[in-house]
């Protein structure tokens, strides 16, 4: 399957609104492809990966384009999976 075919897919799983997940991207295309078209190294991605609140706007907009998604639509995947690792501080 050629990466286009791997990114039209995740673009209607992701606009069908049955991706919950950001990671479940990676269930349809590879860190290889996006590494590849995108031009983020394998050790800075991985990063991001595992670390969602550090991808960059830059990250995010690079990223959409190759999927052929509105910027936002990822955003939001990758905002829901940083919420989740960030610890709630209590108010003093």
């Amino acid at each position: 399957m050629s990466n286009e075919t791997r990114y039209q897919a995740v673009k209607a799983y992701i606009e069908s609104g049955k991706m919950k997940s950001f990671t479940e991207i990676f269930d349809i295309t590879t860190k290889n492809a996006i590494i590849q078209d995108s031009g983020i190294n394998y050790v800075r991605i991985t990063n991001k990966i595992n670390n969602p609140e550090k991808f960059t706007v830059k990250d995010i907009i690079i990223i959409a384009r190759l999927i052929g998604i509105e910027s936002a639509k990822l955003y939001e995947l990758i905002a829901a999976a940083a919420e989740k690792k960030v610890p709630v501080r209590k108010k003093r």
